[in-house]
């Protein structure tokens, strides 16, 4: 009928899939749905049109297309354009089953399991504030064992630096702190 760059004739609507989900990605599918909808109520309108036997009106666009592209085409080339969209979206009504009550139930279902318009990022953000509280409880257990390493670490000293009123080197206390080094080896190692 016409090339894609006549005037009138659109590409399809459409969401690019490497968008990162968020806002803007989400106006645009619902733009696209809107869309969508409309051209059916439209097609379903023409379709209502000529059952009952009316004049089905041809979408202005598509009109002023083809009377731009080309002068020559007669009003029964378009009345055949227009049966044709017509039959074969009869076609396609008739190829697809018709819905029963427990179709549409499981419509119905399928619409209440859906994610709300939030809840995926709800769901990131439990998900991060979880690994922080992780992340928080971890730093705490690594403060309390170094806090208790450095206890321990100073009670030896202590033991350690011991010493009797003549400066010599007290052995009882040094002899506690050695036997504990040695038992907590043969227990690495075994």
């Amino acid at each position: 009928m016409s090339s894609s760059s006549a005037k009138g004739v659109h590409k399809p609507f459409r969401v690019p899939k490497s968008m990162p989900d968020g806002v803007h990605k989400r106006k645009l599918e619902k733009i696209k749905k809107t869309l969508t909808h409309n051209a059916e109520v439209k097609r379903s309108y023409r379709k209502t049109l000529k059952k009952m036997g009316l004049e089905v009106p041809v979408d202005p666009r598509r009109a002023a297309a083809a009377t731009s592209t080309d002068a020559a085409t007669s009003s029964d080339e378009n009345d055949k354009e227009v049966k044709d969209e017509v039959d074969a979206d009869k076609e396609d009504k008739e190829q697809e089953p018709a819905q029963t009550d427990d179709d549409s139930h499981k419509l119905h279902e399928e619409r209440k399991r859906k994610l709300s318009r939030f809840k995926r990022e709800e769901a990131k953000a439990a998900e991060v504030r979880a690994e922080r509280e992780a992340r928080q409880r971890e730093q705490q257990r690594r403060a309390a064992e170094r806090k208790e390493k450095l206890a321990v670490r100073e009670r030896h000293k202590k033991k350690m630096m011991q010493y009797t009123q003549r400066g010599q080197p007290k052995l009882g206390p040094k002899v506690d702190v050695l036997l504990d080094r040695i038992r907590k080896q043969t227990a690495a190692t075994s």
